[in-house]
């Protein structure tokens, strides 16, 4: 009971305690309110205005300091090797090679070691056949050879042969139509007579006979005998005028038109034999030396694709040219492209391209280091420079190299091609063509360069160009300042001439003093 009204008294406490601390808060709350409002002037304006009217911040300047100045170019490079051959099919006349064996890529081969062996039964097969067409050729040139001999030979009295028989059918032509064939006719003629005349006058005989033997009453036998005979003689006289009636008749219905159509026919022949063998047969010559020169370049053909083919068929066997590791592929700018293979292998039955590199064989020291220069930085980057090399795959081995060379064009990539020597080092056994690694290239480097802000460096576009700063007075006050620089990075610049360790700059060169 006693505990119940102390608990009771407490709590009334406590309530009290909140309600004066509440009260209290709202009192000054509404006390700083009125206060405010009494404080601000009722023609007071936005924050924003007021802050128009400040003064401008002063710009940032930069005492001129002396310091260390490192110029450097950073390049990825790769290494590549300072020897290498890159092995290439160059065929004379062959163009299928197809792998029998090949080394594997990565062996280490020494001068003279088997590298591939190719198929070579085609390419001998096509030797062979080339051998006997050559024969053949040969042969037929030899055949070729003397028929031109004799055709130059031939020719000039086939020719005289063909005239002649040209000017002799000519010549017949005439001597028929002008006396053989009147003659024969003459002759028809005149034959014809005979056998009458001979008919009539053996039938007169007869009758004569008959009428003298006819007044004797008795006629002897001598008598008979002889009226035999010429009875015999009319009837072989009359057998023969009939034949030369039928032959009279047959020769100027048949014979001696088919003579005159033979006649004619033979002296039109014969000239245009002539005409022709004028103009054939020395084209005939000639399109038989020209068939024997024909075979003559053929043959000589022929020797040359056997030369070119028994060149080939060297090739077919290829052998390291020096000690070295075998890669396959090209090495192009410190980059391997892909061999004739995905798996890296060249298994039996593969086909090689000629006239394009499939394998290289590389001799793995001394190395040499392949970079590309920006444009931007070409103008420090120069023969001679020397640099620090960090091996991507060894980030904790140092070599030095030392710029060789750098193109003067552009590559079609982009950039410059720079080539740097590599200073033998018995920590970089372990460094392999194809691997990557980054150059520091020291351009230039001074412990107490006089330094100035980039920014703070006015060039102008001029020829030469001049350049300025805003040098501080002590007032306070800029003034424009020609200086004359040297090296520079980024950030920072080396005063030459023109300003003072102490000196004051304005850390950016302002735009409106350009």
């Amino acid at each position: 009971m006693r505990f119940s009204s102390v608990l009771l008294a407490c709590l009334a406490l406590a309530m009290a305690f909140a309600g004066s601390v509440s009260w209290a808060g709202e009192a000054a709350q509404q006390k700083q309110q009125t206060d405010t409002a009494a404080d601000k002037p009722a023609d007071s304006k936005p924050a924003a205005e007021d802050q128009s009217k400040k003064p401008p911040a002063a710009p940032a300047t930069q005492t001129i300091k002396r310091g260390p100045l490192k110029v450097e170019v950073s390049l990825d490079g790769v290494f590549e090797p300072q020897r290498m051959t890159e092995i290439i099919l160059r065929p004379q006349e062959w163009t299928g090679f197809t792998v029998l064996s090949a080394v594997e890529h990565g062996s280490t081969v020494r001068q003279g070691d088997l590298l591939v062996a190719f198929e070579t039964e085609k390419l001998d097969r096509a030797i062979a056949d080339l051998r006997a067409e050559q024969h053949l050729t040969d042969l037929t040139l030899r055949q070729t050879e003397r028929t031109v001999a004799a055709l130059e030979k031939l020719t000039p009295l086939d020719l005289a042969a063909a005239e002649r028989a040209d000017r002799m059918a000519k010549e017949d032509y005439k001597e028929y139509f002008e006396v053989s064939r009147p003659l024969a006719l003459r002759t028809l003629e005149f034959n014809l007579k005979m056998a009458k005349e001979t008919l009539e006058y053996q039938e007169e005989e007869l009758r004569q006979l008959e009428k003298m033997y006819k007044a004797d009453d008795i006629t002897e036998e001598t008598e008979e005998i002889v009226l035999r005979r010429a009875r015999n003689a009319v009837e072989r006289a009359r057998f023969l005028y009939e034949r030369a009636q039928i032959a009279h008749q047959q020769s100027l219905k048949y014979e001696i038109p088919r003579a005159d159509q033979r006649v004619k026919e033979a002296t039109e022949r014969t000239a245009i034999q002539w005409e022709r063998d004028r103009v054939v047969l020395p084209l005939a010559l000639e399109k038989q030396r020209m068939e024997l020169e024909k075979l003559r370049v053929q043959q000589a053909r022929q020797e040359d694709r056997l030369k070119k083919l028994l060149a080939d068929r060297e090739l077919m066997t290829l052998r390291a040219p020096h000690d070295g590791v075998v890669y396959y592929g090209k090495f192009t700018r410190g980059k391997w492209s892909s061999g004739p293979a995905a798996a890296e292998e060249l298994p039996r039955g593969t086909t090689v391209t000629a006239n394009s590199v499939f394998m290289t064989v590389v001799q793995t020291k001394p190395l040499a280091i392949r970079a590309t220069v920006a444009e931007k930085e070409l103008h420090l980057v120069t023969a001679g420079l020397k640099g620090t090399v960090r091996p991507t795959g060894f980030p904790e081995l140092r070599l030095t190299a030392i710029v060789h060379r750098v193109s003067q064009a552009p590559m079609p990539s982009g950039g410059f091609d720079v080539r740097m020597s590599l200073a033998q080092n018995a920590q970089a056994a372990q460094i392999m063509p194809g691997m990557t690694c980054n150059v520091k290239l020291l351009v230039y480097e001074k412990p107490d360069a006089l330094l100035a802000p980039a920014s703070a460096i006015h060039t102008t576009d001029t020829e030469p160009p001049k350049h300025y700063v805003q040098v501080v007075g002590k007032d306070g006050a800029t003034r424009k300042q020609q200086v004359e620089i040297g090296k520079r990075t980024d950030k920072r610049v080396e005063i030459l001439k023109g300003l003072a360790e102490g000196d004051v700059v304005l850390a950016e060169y302002p735009a409106e003093a350009k």
